[in-house]
């Protein structure tokens, strides 16, 4: 029996020891799990607060908006310059332009618009005012600048006089946008040598530029203050002195450049040979199609010269003056905008770690 008892309690201390045993290494082992989640939760990024999304894109969507503005107001400066660069070329060589002739009064054709030069588009001018006036009226078209630029946008509830349910920020949106759209993609033929279809053409044309042009005015003059308008109660805190300084002296220059256009315009249909000037000679010639049938074209005898040439040229670089003012006008939108100078941050956090 003593042998037996001490039997059990020997059976009974082997079985304390390796349960003893067991339980160290279940805690060691749940010791060990804890360290590797903790040290996982510590290098793991942690989820993006949706408040830190939504600063992060309205910052973004802003600055876009200002660098859209920009380069479509550079690609409308470059349309411009590649066009009077092409037609002076062709001014000055006669031989250049799609006329291929010297003509008696010793100069070459030159247009009394920009749109005139550029009407054709198979020619250099052409091709190359379509390309970047569309590109950027396109691109200004696509910042929406009124609705989220803070030295642009007027309030919503600020509307037309005439047009209670149309605010001024998204006429200013559409119209001058869409004219310069129009402006790019219907041009103008030369009176001489419009038809009846071609006059159709010539009409749309002049819609487009108002739309532009004098489109462009009235939303400007709405946002500073010009004129007999009163400058929007947003835009009077969020419009400094400098920059509003800057943006009256180009709408001055936009609104008389135009004016003075107009004006130089109407002289230019005037019978000016009953005054001693000599305008563009054209003459009807009947020229045979490849099909066989015959039709009539306006064809140049002779180019302007003495007073009417300096008109022309009065009134193709007063539109150009319109052009430049309206492209400077976006200039200095862009440049004392505060959106361009938007933060954002130099690494984006991961799509899985984003927080709804």
């Amino acid at each position: 029996e003593s042998l037996k008892s001490q039997a059990e309690e020997a059976t009974g201390g082997t079985l304390v020891v390796s349960s003893l045993r067991v339980a160290a290494a279940m805690e060691s082992s749940l010791k060990m799990r804890l360290l590797a989640a903790a040290f996982a939760t510590k290098n793991r990024e942690e989820p993006t607060p949706l408040d830190e999304q939504i600063h992060y894109l309205l910052l973004f969507e802003r600055k876009k908006c200002s660098a859209l503005l920009f380069f479509g107001a550079l690609c409308g400066l470059m349309g411009f310059m590649f066009a009077f660069i092409i037609g002076f070329y062709k001014f000055l060589d006669p031989q250049l332009s799609e006329f291929h002739v010297q003509f008696p009064s010793g100069f070459g054709y030159f247009p009394s618009t920009v749109s005139e030069m550029v009407h054709n588009p198979q020619d250099p001018a052409g091709k190359c005012f379509f390309a970047f006036e569309f590109v950027g009226a396109l691109l200004i078209f696509m910042s929406w600048y009124p609705w989220e630029l803070r030295n642009v946008y007027v309030g919503d509830s600020t509307s037309i006089s005439c047009l209670n349910q149309l605010s001024w920020p998204m006429f200013r949106q559409f119209v001058p946008s869409v004219g310069m759209m129009v402006v790019a993609c219907v041009t103008s033929t030369p009176f001489a040598q419009a038809n009846t279809l071609d006059c159709i053409c010539i009409s749309i044309h002049i819609v487009g530029a108002l739309m532009l042009f004098v489109g462009y005015a009235l939303s400007e003059a709405r946002t500073i203050g010009f004129l007999c308008m009163k400058a929007a109660e947003v835009t009077a805190k969020t419009v400094g002195n400098a920059e509003r300084r800057w943006r009256k002296a180009f709408l001055w220059g936009l609104v008389l450049a135009y004016l003075a256009f107009c004006t130089i315009t109407v002289l230019l249909g005037l019978p000016l040979e009953d005054f001693g000037g000599k305008p563009d000679v054209w003459d009807s010639r009947v020229f045979q199609t490849d099909a066989g049938h015959k039709e009539k074209r306006m064809v140049l005898i002779d180019t302007a010269s003495g007073f009417v040439l300096a008109l022309k040229i009065a009134s193709y670089s007063l539109e150009v003056v319109c052009g430049l003012c309206l492209i400077g006008s976006f200039l200095t939108i862009w440049y004392f905008c505060e959106e361009r100078h938007s933060d954002l941050m130099d690494e984006l956090h991961s799509v899985h770690h984003c927080r709804v």
